[in-house]
């Protein structure tokens, strides 16, 4: 019974330093915030509601305003899907205060 495993323990008590791939959490949500400003700020130049931007990108309302509160961080897959519906490109999502909206065309009025 008295034999130690030679394995280490479960839980290491010894505090460890964080490794360079590991981003603090301030970080993740200062870049929500980011995102979700310039989600609202593209959503409001169209004059859309966040349920009129939900139904254009596939997503529910109540996820959108998560995102533009910075409550989440969208995917990039999600992401795509809100910039391809306010017609701003990826980029200006992650850039402070830098919304470029692209030439397509493709912008839509809110319908009533």
């Amino acid at each position: 019974m008295g034999q130690e495993s030679g394995k280490r323990p479960k839980f290491d008590l010894e505090p460890r330093e964080p490794r360079s791939s590991e981003v603090p959490q301030d970080e993740h949500r200062a870049f929500n915030t980011t995102v979700g400003e310039a989600i609202r700020r593209a959503r409001q130049e169209h004059g859309w509601t966040q349920a009129f931007l939900a139904e254009q990108a596939g997503l529910s309302a109540n996820y959108i305003a998560r995102l533009e509160r910075g409550e989440l961080g969208p995917s990039l897959f999600v992401a795509n899907r809100i910039c391809e519906a306010l017609a701003v490109d990826l980029e200006s999502l992650v850039a402070p205060g830098g919304l470029s909206t692209r030439r397509t065309g493709k912008r839509r009025a809110l319908s009533g």
